[in-house]
């Protein structure tokens, strides 16, 4: 297996842990459609009931996994507009509906750079979560198991039956590795985009975007990570870039808005949505662009990318 373009030597010197929690409901109670990807509120609820019960050292780190503040090398600050958690959610969205006592529900997160060191806190405010409800009050679980992937992919078990091994130890992986894990494409390359991705330019969402429009806020998003978690700057001059993401052949765009909740605000009521669908390119043109694709698969881009949005997975043909 070979990878098809050069990356960054930097991304040799960060760390990510792929960790997997199954949760397992104790009552019936009803999931929205894509609920999954509103746990931010409900996280930030639990972390506030531990703070409350006792402010001790992990809490306070908790609150920098969920609001980590800016990196103080001036160098790396220019990478990072407004620090993002070190952590992705990345839940199945095809989980909704009646969900049923006993009936697992799979919750991915990765662990990137500085949020490693936080994973046994996160766990504490998972069981936490487990007591509150994973949507508005219902939905109470116990946390049944861990589940950790290395880079290769190979699963092992961490945490089973509601019982911890002692000690609990997943793999650290590079990402310099995994990436050269990755497949090469021959003629095509396609973004399928699985939950809504929501990209704001000057405050105001995109309702249609090509190749050329996104890749810039995948750049982005991969840049502000690595700087402010794991306090690597990527050298590559990003103008160039996003130069050749201009001269990109699209071969087919089915991106389109899809309106996915409501916001509820005053004097009145606000749709959420965001692009989804398929975006196909010359595997060619993306070339040397082709690891901030494979990236951005891993770490979801756009609003609420670190809860589950702008999720998409890359097919090769």
């Amino acid at each position: 297996m070979s990878y098809y373009a050069p990356f960054p030597f930097e991304l040799q010197q960060v760390e990510y842990v792929k960790l997997y929690f199954y949760l397992e409901p104790s009552d019936y109670f009803d999931l929205p459609a894509l609920g999954l990807l509103q746990l931010r509120r409900e996280l930030l609820q639990a972390l506030k009931s531990l703070i409350s019960i006792d402010e001790d050292n992990s809490s306070r780190k908790l609150k920098q996994l969920f609001h980590p503040p800016l990196p103080h090398d001036p160098v790396l600050l220019r990478q990072v507009q407004k620090p993002s958690p070190a952590l992705v959610i990345s839940p199945d969205t095809s989980q909704y509906g009646l969900i049923a006592p006993k009936q697992r529900i799979c919750l991915p997160v990765l662990f990137i750079g500085s949020g490693i060191n936080l994973i046994d806190p996160f766990i504490g405010l998972l069981q936490q979560l487990g007591k509150q409800g994973l949507w508005h009050g219902t939905g109470q679980y116990v946390l049944e198991g861990v589940e950790a992937e290395d880079g290769s992919g190979l699963k092992s078990m961490l945490w089973f039956n509601g019982k911890q091994k002692t000690p609990l130890n997943p793999p650290v992986c590079r990402l310099s590795w995994w990436l050269e894990q990755q497949r090469s494409p021959d003629s095509s390359v396609q973004l399928e985009i699985i939950t809504p991705l929501r990209l704001l330019h000057q405050g105001r969402p995109l309702f249609r975007a090509g190749f050329a429009k996104i890749f810039p806020f995948l750049l982005r998003r991969i840049s502000s990570l690595m700087a402010g978690h794991a306090g690597v700057e990527l050298t590559f001059v990003p103008s160039q870039l996003i130069s050749l993401s201009k001269q990109v052949k699209e071969i087919e765009n089915n991106l389109q808005w899809k309106d996915w909740r409501t916001l509820n605000a005053e004097p009145s009521e606000q749709n959420l949505g965001g692009l989804m669908g398929t975006l196909s390119v010359d595997a060619d043109d993306v070339s040397e662009l082709l690891w901030v694709l494979q990236l951005g698969s891993f770490f979801n881009f756009g609003k609420g990318a670190p809860y589950g949005a702008g999720q998409y997975r890359l097919i090769y043909s």
